[in-house]
């Protein structure tokens, strides 16, 4: 982890615990070595630095090619980790890279549902994710945001914005007798299962 990494995470963390509140669940739950693919709901701009500044190890996180157009901006959110992904298609250059950072032992948030549902309501989630997840043999970590879309709201209201962090899900054992095409969409199913299920625990 980089200064500038370290230094930032820290800064943003503390800001969304003072002005929003954060309440997070399940942190037993990021205690695991190796590798892994964070899979989370998506319903804010603010949910990767809100993540990535609030979890206790390194993130790498995908982010939309258009935000690296400007390069002082490019630039900083590179230093943070996020390399570009190309939305409406299967960008293999974002796929090839989020495969080097898993295989060198890194963790890399990916959104399943590929965009923002700004109403909170989740939808299907794409096959992307399972299937770097299962090509790469890592386990998924589910974690399920709320209220990220309602910061003025939880400013006012003091609410909170709430993180729970579920359990790994072994990939590498997960139904290894269906074809490659219906494993990965089944364990797409099993990943929004799960992190749906996770709202019970708030």
């Amino acid at each position: 982890m980089t200064l500038f990494y370290h230094f930032t995470a820290f800064t943003v963390g503390w800001m969304f615990r003072i002005l929003y509140g954060v309440k997070r669940y399940n942190l037993e739950k990021l205690d695991f070595e190796g590798p892994a693919i964070l899979a989370s709901n998506h319903i804010s701009l603010a949910d990767p630095p809100l993540i990535g500044s609030l979890t206790p190890f390194e993130v790498h996180f995908m982010a939309k090619a258009e935000l690296f157009k400007n390069p002082v901006f490019g630039k900083t959110i590179s230093a943070l980790n996020a390399f570009p992904v190309k939305r409406g298609l299967i960008d293999r250059k974002a796929m090839k890279r989020a495969e080097e950072i898993l295989i060198d032992g890194g963790r890399v948030l990916i959104f399943p549902e590929g965009t923002r549902q700004k109403d909170g309501v989740m939808k299907s989630g794409r096959p992307g994710l399972a299937k770097l997840a299962i090509e790469n043999d890592v386990p998924v970590l589910p974690v399920y945001l709320e209220n990220s879309n309602r910061l003025s709201k939880v400013f006012l209201s003091r609410r909170y914005i709430k993180i729970v962090y579920g359990d790994l899900i072994d990939t590498a054992s997960f139904m290894p007798g269906l074809p490659q095409k219906d494993r990965i969409r089944k364990l797409t199913e099993h990943i929004m299962t799960e992190i749906k299920a996770l709202r019970k625990i708030i």
